[in-house]
């Protein structure tokens, strides 16, 4: 159990790195795209929210009902995020739930 713990801790951090490096070889893109993302405030409320908790169905109703904006807006935007790479789905059962890939910090 011990060295399968040791295992696993050592392919986290390799996957922080490759994620680090993703993130320096693409700096100029995820820059533009994270100033770009400041003005769309459907995006930067999805990638906010989109921490695991909630179901698509569920981030979907949220982000439409808090910014009063029409829920196909909504999950346009999910795809679009996922399909860059932004959004990472995860299924659990018939649900998919969505979380931030991480590549672009919205405090940063």
């Amino acid at each position: 159990m011990r060295d399968e713990l040791e295992i696993l801790k050592e392919i986290s951090n390799k996957l922080n790195l490759i994620l680090a490096l993703l993130k320096l070889s693409n700096k100029d893109f995820l820059d533009r795209f994270q100033r770009d993302l400041k003005k769309d405030a459907v995006s930067s409320k999805i990638l906010e929210l989109a921490d695991g908790t909630l179901t698509y169905s569920e981030l979907s109703k949220k982000v439409a009902k808090e910014l009063k904006v029409a829920e196909i807006t909504v999950k346009r935007k999910i795809s679009t995020l996922r399909n860059m790479g932004f959004l990472i789905a995860k299924r659990k059962g018939k649900e998919v739930y969505y979380e931030s890939s991480g590549l672009i910090g919205l405090g940063d």
